[in-house]
């Protein structure tokens, strides 16, 4: 039985409906974005229509899943798979399948890239948009303007951070970050611990592209690990060599639904290929 996964739409599609009639829901639209059900503290009886029906759906979909994985709630690392971490030139990803969920940067260098009109396809194509940054206090960008940039264009959060290296990871951790992207042989014995024990999610780097002798290792760390993010741009500045999105397949380093990509140099093929 396959599974449904985060892509099923029944947030998506309740909001639209509470847009069509506001007078079905209890929620309060604030800087142009329904909240979450989970905010609602009257009881149950007293919800309106759609904000029922989004709540059994989604626990339906949830049940459904629990049930694909032989019983097992595997759902807590949903948050932090089939994702594409997005920097320069956003709606190329627009190629891809529409149950990836982009991660827009939030670093300054790319921000103009990311307007309310391209955030509108974004959201269009896949539902769902997170932000993420480097987590750089110094020289880089901090975890808060990611947390600014969730509200600022109305994208789903809580942001992601960066742990590429320990300070990024004490620095986004520091500011609440509890999912990340990064590398978990760069990090202290002790932030591998908050990711064995899962109290922080990630998704780790798998950048064959610059380290072709990598294979997937999460050290010990698998409760906290919902898949690896693949690379597969060129960079002469970096010593990155242009590797497939079917190599990595190939190899059975990527696995639809569960891995990640970074989503910069890639072919129309290679978006084709991630489904």
């Amino acid at each position: 039985m396959s599974k449904i996964g985060t892509q099923h739409g029944a947030t998506a599609a309740a909001n639209r409906w509470r847009d069509l009639d506001p007078g079905g829901t209890k929620l309060k639209k604030s800087g142009g974005k329904w909240p979450s059900i989970d905010t609602l503290t009257i009881p149950l009886d007293q919800w309106g229509a759609w904000d029922k029906l989004e709540r059994a759906l989604t626990i339906t979909f949830t049940d459904h899943d629990s049930g694909a994985s032989g019983g097992s709630d595997s759902n807590y690392l949903q948050p932090v798979q089939g994702r594409v971490f997005l920097a320069q030139s956003p709606l190329d990803s627009l190629q891809g399948p529409p149950w990836l969920v982009p991660v827009c940067t939030a670093d300054l260098g790319y921000r103009e890239w990311y307007t309310p009109e391209v955030i509108e396809q974004l959201r269009k194509y896949f539902g769902t948009v997170e932000a993420w940054c480097d987590c750089r206090a110094s020289g880089g960008t901090p975890y808060s303007t990611a947390v600014a940039m969730v509200d600022e264009l109305g994208l789903d959060g809580p942001a992601w951070g960066q742990c590429e290296k320990p300070d990024e990871f004490e620095h986004a951790y520091a500011g609440g970050a509890r999912r990340m992207v990064g590398n978990l042989s760069a990090l202290h014995d002790d932030q591998r611990a908050r990711v064995a024990s899962a109290e922080v999610l990630i998704t780790s780097e798998l950048y064959r592209n610059v380290m072709p002798w990598q294979t997937p290792d999460w050290m010990g760390c698998e409760a906290g690990v919902g898949g690896d993010c693949i690379a597969c741009y060129a960079s002469q500045t970096e010593g990155a060599v242009y590797t497939p999105v079917a190599d990595y397949r190939a190899r059975g380093y990527y696995t639809p639904g569960a891995s990640s990509v970074y989503g910069v140099g890639l072919t129309v093929q290679d978006w084709r290929d991630l489904a």
